[in-house]
């Protein structure tokens, strides 16, 4: 009798503890909760030639970056392939055996094909989900969610993913409605918190957004949910707060979430990292790139290049740029051949000090942002928050004007740019201007926990004062 998983699909195993094990792995990988790699384990171990038990922990560990032992389940995969009875596993060992080989692109691919085929396999429509994500395919993202909740409706990890993707598409209320509902269905799923406060964060509800996310890690400590913990302190001037969560032994906060925290702080809440912090990232990320750097994403590689240029390391930093040019144009690198290295060539001359460069390097890729992969919209903000300080650090005033006026039309409580309208009214000579800009950031601050000793707070009641 051909034994099937939980949505009907057919599997090449006769234990019933490997069926239940691999089950069990795969859920707590679509939830963000930890342990999945060891029940896959005990999954291979009550049937070593469960070929998709070995297949799912080759994903899972490629998305950990954890290329030995993607390598090593890969090639188990491939010593039992003759057992796999469906067209299904089979297409599983070509995309985990492509993977081995290092050709990432043919992996997806298969795995495409997959998911289109097979709507309601798990495994594939999440990684190809999350490739859409490195891609900046967004609208790809909706599809693919659509097809697999038209074969499974209400199924949570789907309604999530439409839910994300309409988010990061720009539809915020239709975004969060979907994740919302997502989460009535499965309240344990950190995956659907990191939606939902996705969603709170895009629109300037912070409160919601703290919220969301310290439930969530108060069920698990999962390591990215820790990390908008910190952005989100960050962006509320709670620099003392963000050190804390960066400084997370239980467990880490990844290499490049750390060095991009640190560069927040540094450019934007002006609290430079003491220099033997940055070499010390700096340190990690050779090794990194000495194990597994054809592993790491588009967007490691990005913080990386930062982390080597803010170390003074200048040649590693050159590498990492030269790395992203060589990538494949256009939509298969997410455009980091182009728009993406450009980010990077800016970085590195603002560290310089060459902000004029910084800006001219930037404006291409700020136009287009939505079209960048590597990170979600929220990830790549921090682009558009440098991109306004630089602008007024260079005292440009009109441009200041016209990107915070943009920025606050889709977060109101963006208190960065309503910073920088107040400094750029008093800069020229509009004092009712300047303080209706002040009495906003105060009142935005009040409602979103704005830390109180913030210096543009502090400024801005000092203007206010004064007026009185």
């Amino acid at each position: 009798m051909t034994a099937t998983d939980i949505t009907g699909l057919g599997v090449s195993t006769t234990s019933a503890d490997a069926l239940a094990a691999y089950e069990r792995g795969l859920d707590l990988f679509l939830r963000w909760r930890g342990g999945a790699l060891e029940a896959l384990d005990a999954a291979a171990q009550a049937d070593p030639r469960f070929v998709l038990a070995h297949c799912t922990k080759a994903y899972i560990a490629w998305r950990m970056g954890r290329a030995d032992l993607a390598i090593a389940a890969a090639g188990l995969a491939a010593a039992v392939a003759d057992d796999a009875r469906h067209e299904r596993e089979r297409s599983h060992v070509r995309a985990v055996e492509a993977m081995r080989r290092g050709d990432h692109r043919s992996s997806y691919d298969v795995l495409g094909q997959i998911a289109e085929r097979h709507p309601t396999d798990r495994i594939a429509v999440r990684i190809v989900g999350l490739n859409c994500i490195t891609q900046g395919n967004y609208r790809g993202g909706i599809d693919i969610a659509r097809r697999s909740l038209e074969a499974s409706p209400d199924e949570p990890q789907y309604l999530t993913m439409l839910g994300f993707f309409l988010e990061q598409s720009g539809y915020n209320d239709e975004g969060l409605a979907m994740s919302l509902s997502s989460l009535a269905r499965d309240p344990t799923s950190l995956y659907t918190y990191h939606a939902v406060g996705h969603a709170y964060q895009a629109r300037g509800d912070y409160p919601n957004a703290l919220e969301t996310f310290e439930r969530a890690a108060s069920l698990e400590r999962y390591p990215h949910l820790l990390w908008h913990l910190a952005e989100a302190q960050a962006l509320l001037g709670h620099d003392r707060m963000t050190r804390d969560y960066w400084a997370s032994t239980a467990p880490p906060l990844p290499l490049y979430e750390r060095v991009e925290l640190l560069w927040r702080l540094e450019v934007l809440r002006g609290a430079p990292a003491d220099e033997a912090i940055w070499r010390d990232l700096a340190k990690q990320g050779e090794r990194v790139l000495a194990d597994y750097a054809d592993w790491q994403t588009t967007w490691m590689h990005h913080w990386l290049g930062v982390a080597f240029a803010r170390a003074g390391d200048w040649t590693r930093a050159g590498q990492q740029v030269e790395r992203l040019r060589r990538m494949p144009a256009g939509r298969p690198s997410g455009h980091w051949s182009t728009l993406g290295v450009a980010l990077l060539e800016a970085e590195l001359a603002i560290i310089k000090g060459d902000l004029d460069a910084g800006v001219r390097l930037m404006a291409p890729a700020i136009a287009d942002l939505h079209t960048l992969g590597g990170g979600s919209r929220e990830q790549k903000d921090i682009f558009r928050d440098v991109f306004l300080e630089v602008h007024r650090r260079l005292g440009r005033v009109e441009r200041v004007i016209e990107l915070a006026q943009e920025r606050l039309l889709a977060n109101p409580h963006h208190v960065q740019s309503l910073a920088a309208l107040a400094w750029a009214y008093e800069r020229n000579g509009n004092a009712a201007l300047q303080r209706q800009a002040c009495r906003q950031l105060v009142l935005r601050a009040e409602e979103v926990g704005l830390a109180p000793v913030a210096p543009e707070l502090v400024a801005a009641r000092r203007v206010l004062e004064v007026a009185a």
